[in-house]
């Protein structure tokens, strides 16, 4: 039965081979104890002290799914009494009792067989087997389909993790990245305040609003945030606009009105076509968010859902803020008098469907206003 194995063929080929040779975990199973002992023994004089054998398929199914994820190779029999071993490459592709979550193509078997039909032959290869043994076994082809074998799911692993790091690694260069930019979009939001005499609280709370609303209209969570932080960026046009007309103290004559007016489209020449969801939502809020839903609104002109719906919303956060903040030629308003201006003004300046959230999230909208006071 046994054939001689030469000495450079049972062994590990280096050092480095030596080591995840010896951490590989094999299990045999095969009804036949003498088949179990001696392909245990062959496999163990390659190096591998990891080496679980069961002559009772079911205890080899239920092993292999206690140890998942950590069983390098299946050497199964395929005629066994209880479960035959196509039935136990079924059971793991189908991920017994929901405890083995392995794909086939990356869980090798090594099938043995006494079987010489070719039809048995390629129906274990369509349900997941790697390789064959044939029965007799010959010593020295087990050391070496159980080593390419090996190879080859030592080889995936790397892969596998090596692709997990790498993930983890772009997830953090992203987060990273979006925490800059991020920052960059605040201070940048904050710059333009600066110059209009406002504090960073201002473009904060206005952001807040404006998830506060965005939700309160269902739109998707990943539309809420980009909201929140392109809100604040609302007013960026106030850079481009003279100190002698941004800081006046009387009231702005027609001229340094339209002047004014024109920080809409300043804040979106500014911000600029990008291919940056967040930047091209800014941009939009910048330049509709004085439009009314009556039309009498700039710098376009837009009415009623031809305003887009971001700057629909920040209109009212925006609003609400400055109403319900302190200023050097104002005192806030209270709180009631703010819902009774903006509900007064739905279907005119506001979209009416934003001021009814407003309405009926006023409890959040306060509380926020509380926490975040200049």
């Amino acid at each position: 039965m046994f054939s001689y194995i030469p000495a450079e063929m049972s062994k590990p080929d280096s050092d480095v081979t030596l080591q995840w040779m010896a951490d590989a975990n094999v299990v045999i199973c095969d009804d036949s104890i003498t088949n179990v002992m001696i392909l245990s023994k062959l496999i163990q004089d390659m190096g591998i002290q990891k080496t679980r054998y069961f002559t009772d398929p079911r205890k080899a199914l239920a092993h292999v799914a206690e140890h998942r994820g950590s069983v390098d190779l299946l050497v199964l029999d395929l005629e066994m009494p209880h479960m035959s071993g196509f039935e136990v490459m079924q059971a793991i592709a189908d991920g017994w009792q929901g405890k083995i979550p392995l794909a086939m193509e990356t869980f090798p078997i090594l099938v043995i067989t006494g079987l010489q039909d070719k039809l048995i032959r390629y129906k274990a290869l369509e349900n997941g087997a790697a390789d064959f043994l044939n029965k007799p076994i010959d010593p020295a082809e087990v050391v070496l389909r159980v080593r390419n074998l090996l190879r080859v799911q030592h080889a995936y692993r790397l892969q596998a993790t090596l692709a997990q790091r790498m993930e983890i690694e772009v997830e953090q260069r992203t987060r990273e990245l979006n925490d800059a930019v991020d920052t960059l979009v605040e201070r940048l939001a904050l710059a333009g305040e600066m110059r209009d005499n406002e504090t960073g609280l201002h473009v904060v709370r206005v952001g807040r609003y404006s998830r506060i609303i965005a939700e309160g209209l269902g739109l998707p969570p990943e539309l809420c945030y980009l909201i929140e932080k392109a809100a604040p960026l609302h007013d960026v046009g106030k850079i481009g606009i003279p100190d002698s007309i941004l800081h006046k103290n009387d009231k702005l004559d027609a001229d340094e009105r339209l002047v004014m007016d024109r920080h809409t489209e300043k804040g979106a020449a500014l911000l600029g076509e990008h291919d940056s969801p967040l930047i091209q939502m800014a941009a939009s809020i910048a330049v509709g968010h004085h439009e009314k839903w009556d039309g009498t609104g700039y710098p376009r002109g837009l009415t009623g859902q031809s305003i887009p719906i971001e700057a629909r919303i920040v209109a009212v956060a925006d609003v609400f803020d400055a109403l319900t903040s302190a200023r050097p030629y104002k005192d806030p308003w209270s709180v009631e008098k703010v819902l009774g201006y903006l509900q007064e003004n739905a279907c005119v300046h506001f979209d009416p469907d934003v001021v009814s959230v407003v309405a009926a999230r006023w409890d959040e909208m306060i509380a926020t206003m509380e926490s975040l006071r200049d």
